[in-house]
């Protein structure tokens, strides 16, 4: 990942990747979105009392969990939020990303003493 990667801007397939990346970029975004005003319970049916059973509704925490798993998965789509210095999305930080910028700030200087 940290290596620089130089494509044919002119290519389908440059263009391709480039489009798979950012919707997957999107995709996380919104699977975000959803988490973050899905509600929290819904509606399991009724007990013997007649009272509402609750069901945690983990559906939305999934779903955007998997849209991130299949983002860190796309060398592209991490490579562009490196680009764009995007740590996270909707409060889910992307560790991929944070490593590869947290390299990049703080190189290593292993190497022999020119003193």
């Amino acid at each position: 990942m940290d290596n620089i990667r130089h494509g044919d801007g002119g290519s389908a397939q440059y263009w391709q990747e480039r489009r798979e990346a950012f919707a997957l970029i999107r995709e996380a975004e919104e699977a975000g979105e959803r988490m973050k005003n899905a509600p929290l319970y819904i509606h399991g049916g009724y007990d013997e009392d007649g009272d509402v059973i609750p069901i945690e509704n983990l559906e939305p925490c999934d779903d955007f969990e998997d849209a991130i798993q299949r983002l860190l998965a796309n060398e592209t789509a991490v490579s562009i939020l490196v680009a764009q210095e995007r740590m996270e999305i909707h409060g889910r930080t992307l560790w991929d990303v944070v490593a590869v910028l947290e390299a990049r700030a703080y190189p290593e200087t292993w190497g022999p003493d020119d003193d």
